[in-house]
């Protein structure tokens, strides 16, 4: 009789094991139905972030600082909270932008900035500093291009323009401004 038992016991254990094998099997094999994340729902959130971009001798050029980034994966764009990004090429007068808010879209190519947008550029020997400000501003950061398709505040030293729109490339140091163009210019220096 203990033999008998024996032998239904290991049975039953058998039969359990081989049960339960089948069933982990077939859930390993399932799809898992995972919820697709909504374009607005970032796949990442960071705060207090300091990015450094660095050219191809590996010397910095830009550092940006931001309380939050806010990254999409399913398009690769970011979104910024109170950004600031700041020039660091020593040979050239520092440049500073920052906004409310930004959105950096492909791969950091171009930068959305709204909502209290100042461009600064420090004073260089020929030249006082330059600042500009608008409540939205496109920049091209490799390219140091700078546009905006909304009215503008300009001070330039003295001189002090406003326009419906401008474009800015900070190295060829060209500035246009375009639209309902109002200004005061300081009489020149002799």
């Amino acid at each position: 009789m203990r033999d008998r038992l024996t032998m239904l016991i290991a049975a039953v254990l058998l039969a359990v094991v081989t049960v339960t094998s089948y069933w982990y099997s077939r859930e390993m094999r399932r799809p898992t139905s995972r919820t697709p994340s909504s374009p607005d729902t970032p796949d990442f959130i960071v705060d207090s972030v300091v990015l450094t971009q660095f050219d191809d001798s590996g010397r910095a050029r830009y550092r940006l600082i931001a309380e939050r980034l806010s990254y999409f994966n399913e398009n690769d764009d970011a979104e910024l909270a109170m950004p600031r990004l700041v020039s660091l090429q020593p040979d050239e007068p520092q440049l500073q932008a920052s906004a409310a808010r930004a959105r950096i879209t492909n791969a950091g190519e171009r930068v959305l900035m709204q909502g209290g947008v100042l461009l600064q550029r420090a004073a260089a020997a020929d030249r006082p500093a330059l600042t500009i400000r608008t409540e939205q501003m496109t920049a091209i950061p490799d390219l140091e291009q700078f546009a905006s398709d909304v009215p503008v505040l300009i001070e330039q030293g003295d001189t002090r323009l406003a326009g419906a729109a401008m474009e800015y490339d900070n190295l060829k140091r060209v500035l246009t401004v375009s639209g309902g163009l109002r200004g005061e210019m300081a009489p020149a220096h002799r």
